[in-house]
């Protein structure tokens, strides 16, 4: 028997927040018609305008178990993989609040082993040697995927070659940076981490790195005390009333997990599937092991537990009265913190603190990650999810579907389009 459900979050009548009804229909007319064409086997979606739900729906299955379909359900809960990036920024900027840390340190005042870095000088697909950082790993380049940290799952993925160099190393070494989670801790896969070298100069390239995270987990573990879990817990999830948020969740609720489904087929994903040198896949759900706090990919949810993290966000850090971050700590995650640099590897938009940013009134050119309008910030997860703050409209917005390796993306940014367009004072 499965715990007590959480209360659905209340709704009101799209036009008393000055959101259309039959706009919002386009949502209901596009999710059947990405159905039909088995892009994804089942969705929910919701929206809220000034702190109120006014459209909050689930279509498809969420699973078939002994031949028989599991509905989807707007209770279902989902991988949040790198969802979970915002929730650990929110964490690092409640210790930089109270003076613990500061952005702009060294981590290896916290981390000792990440002293003296190395960067890798790559020619012909071989290190030729390694060269000393010209300055030390901050908080902010972490924050900001500048740190010069990558991924096994990038293996040759991109040019420079030293992206068939760097995640070779990372891989022999035993680091654990995909969607897995063996008998190890945020500890030990950080100290390995530490050993190896950087693909670039701290503060000069961005590169999108699970590992960038899981070291600032670790920096709020030593600065804390707490494990990782066990920080969120206090300090995050429980105040905002996340009572559904888990890094694992318990066996009482696996009845409402949403299974992984392959884009484009009504068949699910199982085991691992390789990028790279990365294996990723959703069975590190029910692992026998639960040591490893990835707030990088960890994190499992309802789509109304994410909601109220997400309008904490859009609220300039409070929520029904709890306040857990500061206007100005918001601030800073929801603004350019990269210059010049873009997020190449996956929107062309510019980056905050794990959160994608539309700076323009159009998505970027060659970009197809039009989230609204200028100022609007998001983020999504490997297996299909997605959420987007609109502070010019007040809105938040969640897409959240079934496909592994972000299968869905093209169509829950439509719906998004189709949320947005639905405001009309």
């Amino acid at each position: 028997m499965g715990t007590p459900h959480i209360t659905p979050p209340e709704q009101v009548e799209p036009e008393d927040v000055g959101v259309s009804s039959a706009y919002l229909a386009n949502i209901d007319r596009l999710q059947h018609r990405f159905l039909a064409e088995n892009a994804y086997q089942g969705s929910v979606v919701l929206v809220a305008r000034h702190g109120k739900v006014c459209y909050f729906k689930a279509f498809g299955k969420a699973d078939e178990r002994d031949g028989e379909v599991v509905p989807m359900a707007t209770d279902s809960v989902f991988r949040l993989a790198s969802m979970s990036k915002v929730i650990a920024a929110v964490a690092v900027l409640q210790l930089f609040e109270q003076g613990r840390i500061a952005l702009h340190e060294p981590i290896s005042t916290y981390l000792p082993a990440f002293a003296d870095p190395k960067v890798a000088v790559v020619r012909d697909w071989q290190v030729t040697h390694l060269a000393a950082a010209d300055r030390e790993i901050t908080v902010h380049d972490l924050l900001t995927m500048t740190g010069g940290m990558t991924n096994t799952w990038w293996y040759r993925m991109f040019e420079p070659p030293v992206y068939g160099v760097v995640p070779q190393l990372y891989k022999d070494a035993g680091l654990m940076d995909d969607l897995n989670a063996p008998p190890i801790t945020l500890q030990e896969n950080i100290e390995i981490l530490a050993s190896l070298p950087l693909i670039a100069q701290p503060g000069t390239m961005f590169d999108y790195s699970n590992n960038s995270v899981d070291t600032l987990c670790r920096l709020v573990e030593v600065v804390s005390g707490q494990d990782f879990d066990s920080y969120l817990r206090q300090h995050i999830l429980t105040p905002l009333g996340m009572h559904e948020t888990w890094f694992f969740p318990p066996t009482s609720v696996h009845e409402r997990i949403a299974a992984v489904y392959w884009a484009g087929r009504d068949a699910k994903q199982v085991g691992s599937s390789p990028l790279g040198h990365g294996n990723l896949g959703p069975d590190y759900t029910f692992s026998e092991h639960q040591t490893y706090f990835s707030g990088a990919g960890g994190l499992h949810g309802t789509t109304a537990d994410y909601f109220r993290f997400a309008q904490m966000l859009l609220n300039r850090g409070a929520l029904d009265g709890v306040r857990v971050l500061s206007p100005s700590s918001v601030r800073l995650m929801t603004t350019n913190q990269i210059g010049d640099l873009r997020n190449w590897q996956l929107t062309q938009n510019k980056w905050g603190y794990m959160v994608d940013i539309q700076e323009g009134v159009n998505a970027p050119a060659g970009s197809i990650h039009y989230l609204g309008g200028p100022g609007a910030y998001s983020w999504q997860g490997f297996f299909s999810t997605k959420f987007v703050n609109n502070p010019a409209q007040d809105t938040v917005i969640l897409t959240m579907s079934t496909p592994g390796f972000d299968g869905a993306l093209p169509h829950n940014l439509r719906l998004i389009a189709a949320a947005a367009a639905a405001v009309i004072d």
